[in-house]
């Protein structure tokens, strides 16, 4: 038996089970770890950046500094309305701030008050396509989300060049447009890509803000259809086709 056991011990086979033994029982070990450190992290809630206790405060990660000027902050009766505020206060970082905001809940209350501060204040414009997160956030009817659609939509596209360019945003409303464009300005530049709509292919159309590869065709067909496209307006024909996204994609395009 000694020698029959010795044998397998030594074949190549019992080697290669062995080992596809170990490594499974490795990755078993490696996913328990994972799953363990993973259960471990403090889970995130939303809060009121008003009231930030010091234990959250180390969870996040925020300096002792910045905490006290906080602290100070709030010792003078003075509130938090936005994400900007709490990075004016305190100092934090950009990123710090971006992973923070989304969790940030300011009362109803606050946010009224934001809004009615803003007709009795002098604003001084600035540069949108100098704008921060935090800076786009303070607009009222802005938070973190729409705040990052205009950022993201500058990076895919480029600088903004007419304002008619955010109309394609979605989710910014035209009163809100109306309130971004009391705090920032866009200088006039002329919007790349430039495309001639009688000629342009659905693959080039799906490029633009605004228009997936399914419109796109839809765009095209239509345009066989008619022959050619003589002035934008012809667009609201189509389902689905509104003025206020059309303003806005015209922006890209050049007719007959």
């Amino acid at each position: 038996m000694g020698i029959i056991a010795l044998s397998l011990l030594r074949s190549p086979e019992y080697n290669s089970a062995a080992e596809v033994v170990l490594e499974t029982r490795a990755t078993e070990l490696a996913r328990i770890d994972s799953l363990s450190a993973e259960a471990a992290k403090p889970k995130r809630y939303r809060f009121n950046p008003n009231f930030l206790s010091s234990y959250n405060a180390y969870l996040w990660g925020l300096s002792d500094s910045a905490l006290t000027a906080l602290e100070e902050f709030r010792a003078k009766n003075l509130w938090l309305r936005s994400a900007a505020d709490f990075q004016r206060v305190t100092g934090v970082s950009d990123s710090l701030l971006g992973a923070m905001a989304p969790y940030f809940k300011f009362p109803a209350w606050t946010q009224q008050a934001k809004k009615v501060s803003s007709f009795n204040k002098n604003i001084i414009k600035k540069d949108l396509n100098k704008a921060s997160a935090a800076a786009l956030d303070s607009v009222y009817g802005i938070g973190p989300v729409l705040a990052g659609r205009i950022l993201g939509f500058k990076e895919r596209y480029g600088n903004f060049g007419d304002s008619l360019q955010l109309r394609l945003i979605y989710g910014l409303k035209p009163k809100t447009r109306a309130e971004l464009l009391k705090h920032f300005y866009i200088v006039e530049t002329a919007v790349e890509p430039q495309l001639y709509f009688n000629e342009v292919s659905a693959s080039d159309l799906a490029t633009l803000p605004g228009i997936n590869f399914e419109m796109a065709k839809e765009l095209v067909i239509f345009r066989r259809l008619r022959g050619r496209v003589s002035e934008p307006t012809e667009l609201l024909k189509l389902d689905g086709v509104t003025a206020d996204w059309l303003a806005g994609i015209a922006v890209y395009l050049q007719f007959d």
